[in-house]
């Protein structure tokens, strides 16, 4: 009994190394070719997989709950937004009016409540989208002017401590756990345990993309062919 995701990554898995394997043959067989006088003319044959269908029956034999994370303490996260965007401002020299800190608080204090509260699972870009909102229903409510700068530089510091958020338990999805043993399906499926699964799979390839960044080096990128 294996998790149904398991099954099916497994497969698309085996089926991308099965890919690399072959394009490793075919580097090989492009080195005898270059070599040889009376093969270098020729085209070296290549393996590809443009659409690969498979089907196969599965035994469903359980469903495994899943959790949903929680915020462990609101009241820290709450602390360490209010002290970070504290340091960030007296660092860049950026005037926060005391009627701002007041409202910033109050709206931060609000927001992760919700989230502390909400039955759903929660992530900690949730929390990060949630104190930006703060600070952007701040900044309006306040009628506190900052450059375009500033603003970016306030809103990396508190995602930076959304990232450093705790969780009770992190979020689990729920599973469906099945069999697709050959003699096990035969022996024990019925109609209403038995499904048939049936999944395309279409290559796409992926190239690397080399650009100079900005602090002189080279940044490396994964693209479509």
């Amino acid at each position: 009994m294996a998790d149904l995701g398991d099954i099916l990554g497994s497969m698309m898995s085996g089926i991308i190394r099965a890919r690399g394997v072959a394009d490793e043959e075919t580097a090989a067989l492009a080195e005898i070719y270059k070599e040889n006088p009376l093969l270098e003319g020729l085209t070296v044959p290549r393996i590809r997989i443009p659409e690969l269908t498979i089907d196969f029956p599965v035994l469903l034999e359980h469903i495994k709950d899943g959790n949903v994370s929680k915020l462990k303490d609101a009241s820290k996260i709450k602390a360490a937004v209010l002290l970070q965007i504290n340091e960030t401002a007296t660092t860049n020299r950026i005037k926060l009016s005391s009627q701002f800190n007041q409202v910033f608080k109050k709206k931060v204090g609000e927001k992760l409540t919700v989230i502390h509260n909400q039955d759903s699972s929660v992530t900690k870009e949730i929390i990060s989208r949630e104190i930006q909102r703060a600070f952007t229903e701040t900044l309006t409510e306040t009628r506190t002017k900052l450059t375009r700068e500033q603003k970016l530089i306030i809103a990396k510091n508190l995602r930076t401590v959304a990232s450093n958020s705790e969780f009770i338990k992190k979020s689990i999805s729920t599973s469906i756990l099945g069999n697709v043993r050959t003699s096990d399906v035969k022996e024990m499926a019925t109609p209403n345990t038995v499904a048939r699964i049936k999944i395309t799979l279409r290559e796409e390839g992926l190239e690397w993309l080399t650009q100079a960044s900005d602090d002189g080096g080279e940044k490396h990128t994964l693209q479509p062919e």
